[in-house]
């Protein structure tokens, strides 16, 4: 018999030959019990692991006071490196004025008026507008676009001497909106990532990094879909249509100006 082939056979016990299993302690019991416990916990904790994190990817917060977005089927999460705007580390919509900076900041927004369809309008928490002569649309347009917008309003702004200027310079109504506007987006979404301080040797002090790694809604996601259901021309809003369409109505937000 080789070694390998040799197993262990418990002895018989002392009354009589045949071989008696033994009975399971009270510790042995106990031990047991903890294991599977142990095991239950370990499941349930993988399984709210994976739930908590599947919102990372599909774009589906964890709170019960979600709002509804026709775009929202659009929303995937990625990581992102911002961009200094200092030395070289300058991106196309932060040099100085040109043609090639205004068609860049134009294509963030170009698509921002949108369309849906009924069904999704009524699910919007504030009532919209109809498309004339369509078939059932409604207008829409993204936030974001409108932030950007303004937020290119307040660059031009910066260059008076390139770009034209109101009589009223910039202390105007619009840019007063555009300045409200943002500083509430901001609030709102609250980025919350660490801007850290490291080391420069070149500077001989810790310096400020706020080119760091963000966790973001894929813009281009975004884009794409405003793109799919852009409203490709302005109709004439002194034109009054009458609509039946019915939102849900909500204790903070209004159907009526």
């Amino acid at each position: 018999m080789r070694s390998t082939d040799v197993a262990y056979t418990p002895l018989p016990q002392e009354k009589g030959d045949e071989l008696v299993s033994p009975q399971p302690t009270r510790f042995s019991r106990s031990l047991l019990l903890v294991l599977i416990v142990s095991l239950l916990m370990n499941g349930v904790s993988a399984i709210a692991w994976l739930v908590s994190r599947s919102d990372i990817y599909t774009g589906h917060p964890r709170t019960s006071l979600a709002l509804y977005s026709p775009a929202q089927e659009a929303v995937e999460y990625t990581i992102v490196k911002f961009h200094s705007a200092f030395g070289s580390d300058i991106p196309i919509y932060d040099r100085e004025p040109s043609k090639e900076v205004d068609a860049a900041w134009l294509s963030l927004y170009e698509y921002a008026y949108n369309q849906v369809p009924r069904d999704q309008a009524a699910l919007i928490p504030n009532k919209t507008y109809p498309v004339l002569d369509s078939d059932g649309q409604y207008m829409i347009a993204l936030d974001v676009f409108h932030q950007l917008h303004c937020l290119n309003e307040m660059r031009k702004a910066m260059y008076p001497e390139y770009y034209p200027v109101t009589p009223e310079g910039i202390h105007t109504p619009h840019m007063r909106h555009c300045i409200s506007s943002l500083r509430q987006s901001l609030m709102c979404s609250a980025d919350i990532t660490p801007i850290v301080w490291q080391w420069s040797e070149r500077s001989k002090a810790a310096k400020e990094r706020s080119d760091v790694i963000h966790t973001c809604r894929n813009f281009d996601r975004i884009r794409d879909w405003a793109r799919d259901h852009f409203l490709d021309h302005q109709q004439d809003m002194s034109i009054f249509i009458d609509d039946d369409l019915e939102n849900a109505p909500l204790r903070y937000s209004s159907n009526r100006l």
